[in-house]
């Protein structure tokens, strides 16, 4: 008889959409034992319930220190989605991992990357940055070298304050880089055009997008046009994995729907809040939050992420792999890396330290959960051998769950 009791996993702002997300998640991979936790008691309680045995519920204001500590107790790992570590900056970290305990936090708070103590702290950075991070991980797996990624990212969908803290702070880290013509140096073959850097969606990702339109159930989920905002940066995440794959280029872009949030990340390009002005960058969310909001209406949430990446097999053959997830619930695929990465750290596999989450995502693991974990999703990844014809390499039914 097995006397030791399954993990206790703490979720700040378990209620929340993300944080319940990832609650649903954990709770169905099953394993652990989960405490709901946030300033009311009947959300908090609603969730556990809705969890069933294992699952129990806590009031706490992550603000207050003591509540935090008393939180904290007996958990293996504490799942931050309460929005506030940023404006608390780094206290909620600080208090978790003093308290002997794991912190993975939904929001970067901005505090110091110096490791501090024995526990794991893994920070999230962004979709756009940890996706960049991630993607080029997934497609090396089992490739003997790598030489040049290339991906975009795109989406509709409503911004959480709290999320939207995360994707400036990343943009501060982020390196703008001015457009250029697709081609040699680009992501793919296709014409420049729009203004203010600005360019029209890669062809070859386009091709890719329709070919899968017609593979999803009716109605077919809504897809970038072909004339939309595209932003080229460099992530922070990204340039670590290229730095650790040895690439010799490495190209991101953002796809974006606007016209509201590309216009507001232009504003906060030219003269965004300085570092320590946390209530200048948390008006600075709230305002893209309200773009996002604004960009959405009437139209169906979605992501859409598309990777390319050329590389050497352990036989010297030179392939080109390729990526593509499309899924529709924005906070869904969030609360899967969430709980995918609280999973890896509650096990062990994270080293000691402070870390950001695209570094820490089990490359093809992630991709199983989120697409078993998201009705209407799709992840498939090709591998074409260089002059070639290709193979599909993961078509498996584990890949598509229909809505």
């Amino acid at each position: 008889m097995n006397t030791h009791p399954a993990p206790m996993i703490g979720i700040l702002g378990g209620y929340g959409n993300v944080g319940a997300a990832a609650a649903r998640i954990l709770a169905a991979e099953g394993g652990y034992r989960l405490r709901i936790g946030g300033r009311s008691a009947a959300a908090a309680w609603r969730i556990a319930r809705q969890l069933g045995a294992g699952a129990e519920a806590a009031v706490v204001d992550a603000s207050d220190s003591q509540r935090l500590t008393h939180f904290s107790r007996g958990c293996a790992t504490v799942l931050d989605c309460s929005g506030t570590a940023f404006s608390l900056r780094g206290r909620v970290r600080a208090s978790v991992l003093a308290a002997g305990v794991h912190y993975v936090g939904m929001t970067d708070d901005g505090g110091s990357r110096t490791p501090a103590g024995p526990r794991s702290a893994v920070l999230f950075t962004g979709l756009s940055g940890t996706l960049a991070g991630w993607v080029p991980r997934w497609l090396a797996e089992g490739l003997d070298s790598a030489t040049r990624f290339s991906g975009w990212w795109g989406g509709l969908g409503a911004i959480p304050p709290h999320t939207a803290v995360s994707c400036l702070l990343g943009k501060r880290l982020a390196v703008d880089l001015p457009e250029e013509p697709y081609g040699a140096g680009g992501p793919a073959t296709g014409p420049t055009g729009g203004t203010g850097g600005r360019t029209t969606a890669p062809d070859a990702a386009d091709d890719e997008l329709r070919a899968l339109a017609e593979e999803l159930p009716s109605p077919a989920p809504p897809l970038p046009p072909h004339a939309v905002a595209v932003r080229r940066v460099l992530p922070e995440e990204l340039r670590q994995q290229a730095y650790l794959l040895r690439l010799h280029e490495a190209h991101w872009h953002e796809v974006l729907k606007g016209p509201g949030v590309p216009a507001f990340l232009d504003r906060f390009a030219l003269g965004h809040p300085a570092a320590g002005d946390g209530g200048a960058l948390m008006a600075a969310a709230r305002e893209l939050a309200r773009a996002s909001l604004r960009d959405a209406a009437g139209s169906s949430p979605y992501q859409v992420m598309y990777g390319s990446l050329d590389g050497l097999t352990p036989d010297g053959t030179p392939v080109r792999r390729t990526a593509l997830l499309h899924c529709t619930d924005v906070s869904g695929l969030v609360g899967v890396i969430a709980s995918i990465t609280t999973d890896e750290v509650t096990r062990g596999r994270v080293p000691s330290g402070v870390h950001v989450m695209a570094a820490t995502l089990p490359p093809g693991d992630t991709a199983d959960w989120i697409t078993r974990h998201l009705p209407r999703t799709t992840a498939r990844t090709t591998e074409v051998p260089t002059g070639g014809p290709g193979m599909m390499t993961s078509a498996s039914p584990s890949a598509r769950r229909p809505g």
